[in-house]
């Protein structure tokens, strides 16, 4: 039969198993014997005192045969009685299960023959007894001995109970004896194989914990505590080599944290530079700088180029002793350093470096520029470096792509504002002087002519009111090529103006602006806040009114609306009087924005100037105000 391993005599569980069983053996066969012994012994006491009745009892016979005042039929009678009593106790079952007839056979045969004495010669004897004189003597006599015999029995069954006592405290004492002493084996056990170990695996542990790996288990051997601590030792071993290459495991990851700290770091002070202002030969210098730092180049430089260009223009760059070009290169080979757009390293053109590393320039796969770094001979870039210096050169790239774009909207931007500028120069004020050109030819004609003084005062009236609107609109032009739209956006603008408005005319505006959070483009804000503007200005000189009212709003088709009301005496004409442009420019404009421009009086008085058109940009999704 096999046995498992945790069950072998080799091991501990084992071994404690082996000895509580024994301890529970012993009190099992204690019980046992203490149960049987006491079932043994059973109604031997309530025999005895039986027994022990029926010597009284004897005597009862006798002193009720002696005992005078009595006639014979009255001694017959209690005799009679005594006899039957004493009969009745003489075969009691509780007398006869105290004698065990297969264990107890002597006693046994002490009470047969009792029994039989009895049935044969005392209780004939004293039933004679009773009325014979004689017969009263002879039972007195004898009695004392019949009492002895009944003595006899109740000592032997006295002598009988009293040695099973005796056995069973000897069985007790040594069973309890024998307890003991596997209990304290027990307790020498669990403390030599069990205490004593697992103390010193618990010291062990308290020296590992504190970095003392010199430590090792002392218990060893097949029991599981032995196996424990062969695990221990082997455990112990193992975290001494873990620990001896934790310093450099640790020293590497700081330095691979400490590297890319320092990435992060480059990554995050190119892209502030380069956002945070405009890009300047000082700020491409700073980026520059950090950039040699960070990969530990000797010098570098920053060139703008295009793919198909093979010459660069250095941006920022280490400048040689003589100041005229940089160190990194002889500015005559050119195509070297741009390559096909892709991280290439070639040999240096100067002495005191091994290697350059050209990076490219680069943004949405279109070529910017390079970024040459000459790398000292001694060192390599490692992977990470490369990888760092791509994602610079993409941030680079960015920078100058976004600074052209920016340069042709700037001049896109000046190209359109210089075609308003000469548009409302053109509808308004140019037009005007051509009329007063006209009326000077006309006024000259009538001075050569002598004409009536009533003729040339009514052109000179023409050329006063005709020098007036020119100077109206030559002062309203200034205004609105003043201005401008600042980094508040629109409405600020249009607060500015409404302020403006009602200082200069007096005139109760409210503005109700439902654009919040709608980015239009500048182009847009500038046409709508003209057309505002102009709408006020012909509500200051045209339609004598008290309240404005000015909306702006976006409609459930994506338009946006803006509205201008008054409650003047409304227009009667939907053209344009003589000398006044104001609603052609509006149209203009909103021709510009590809949307309608309406105008019509109101029904309860006063006009409305409506403007409506699809902003190029989409609505953001933001809440709008009321």
């Amino acid at each position: 039969m096999n046995v498992p391993n945790h069950m072998t005599p080799k091991s501990i569980l084992g071994r404690l198993g082996i000895l509580m069983g024994t301890i529970v053996i012993f009190a099992i066969v204690s019980i046992m014997i203490s149960t049987i012994f006491t079932e043994m012994s059973a109604g031997k006491a309530r025999a005895i005192n039986i027994a022990g009745s029926l010597r009284m009892h004897s005597y009862l016979l006798a002193s009720q045969l002696t005992e005078p005042g009595q006639d014979d039929a009255q001694r017959t009678e209690t005799i009679a009685r005594s006899v039957q009593a004493y009969e009745t106790r003489l075969n009691n079952p509780l007398l006869l299960a105290g004698l065990n007839v297969e264990t107890e056979k002597p006693l046994y045969e002490r009470y047969r023959r009792i029994h039989r004495r009895w049935e044969q010669t005392f209780k004939p004897l004293a039933l004679a007894a009773a009325t014979d004189e004689a017969q009263r003597i002879t039972f007195i006599r004898t009695i004392g001995d019949f009492v002895s015999e009944i003595d006899e029995m109740v000592h032997l069954m006295e002598q009988e109970l009293e040695d099973k006592i005796q056995w069973l405290r000897l069985v007790q004492g040594v069973s309890l004896f024998a307890i003991v002493v596997v209990v304290l084996v027990t307790m020498y056990l669990m403390h030599m194989q069990v205490l004593i170990p697992l103390n010193n695996l618990l010291d062990c542990a308290r020296a590992v914990r504190k970095g003392d790996f010199r430590i090792s288990a002392e218990h060893t051997g097949p029991d599981e505590l032995g196996q424990l601590g062969d695990a221990f030792n082997v455990m112990v071993k193992d975290l001494s080599h873990m620990y001896a290459n934790l310093e450099a495991r640790v020293e590497e990851k700081t330095e691979e944290l400490a590297r890319t700290n320092r990435s992060l770091e480059l990554l995050y002070d190119t892209t502030r530079t380069l956002s945070a202002r405009e890009i300047t030969n000082e700020a491409l210098m700073q980026v520059l700088r950090q950039v040699e730092q960070v990969v530990g180049a000797a010098s570098g430089a920053i060139c703008a180029c295009n793919a198909e260009q093979q010459r660069g223009l250095p941006l920022a760059a280490d400048i040689s002793r003589d100041g005229n070009r940089p160190t990194i290169c002889s500015q005559s080979d050119c195509a070297r350093c741009i390559g096909d757009g892709a991280v290439a390293v070639h040999a240096a053109a100067t002495a005191d470096s091994a290697h350059i590393v050209s990076i490219p320039l680069t943004d949405r796969g279109r070529s910017y520029g390079v970024m040459p770094l000459a790398i000292p001979r001694e060192r390599q870039l490692a992977p990470w470096q490369l990888q760092l210096l791509e994602a610079v050169g993409r941030h680079i790239g960015a920078a100058l792509a976004m600074a052209q774009r920016n340069e042709e909207r700037h001049r896109l931007a000046l190209f359109e504002e210089r075609s308003v500028i000469a548009r409302e120069l053109h509808d308004s004020l140019a037009q005007s002087l051509s009329y007063l050109k006209i009326q000077v030819a006309r006024l000259q004609s009538l001075l050569d002519k002598a004409a009536p003084a009533e003729q040339t005062r009514g052109v000179v009236g023409e050329l006063k009111t005709g020098l007036n609107n020119a100077y109206r609109q030559l002062r309203e032009l200034l205004t609105t090529f003043r201005l401008r739209m600042d980094g508040r956006g629109l409405q600020a603008a249009l607060e500015d103006t409404v302020r403006e408005c009602r200082s200069r005319t007096g005139l109760a505006i409210t503005l109700r602006n439902r654009l919040i959070g709608v980015e239009l483009a500048s182009n847009e804000e500038i046409h709508v806040l003209q057309v505002i503007r102009e709408a006020l200005s012909n509500v200051e000189h045209h339609a004598h009114a008290r309240q404005v009212d000015i909306t702006l709003e976006r409609l459930p088709d994506n338009r946006v609306r803006v509205r201008v009301d008054d409650d003047g005496v409304g227009i009667t004409s939907q053209e344009a009087p003589t000398h006044h442009y104001g609603l052609v420019i509006m149209r203009d404009r909103a021709h510009s924005l590809k949307g309608e421009l309406s105008i019509h009086a109101r029904a309860g008085g006063g006009t409305r100037v409506e403007l409506e058109f699809t902003p190029a940009t989409p609505f953001r999704e933001l809440p709008q105000t009321a």
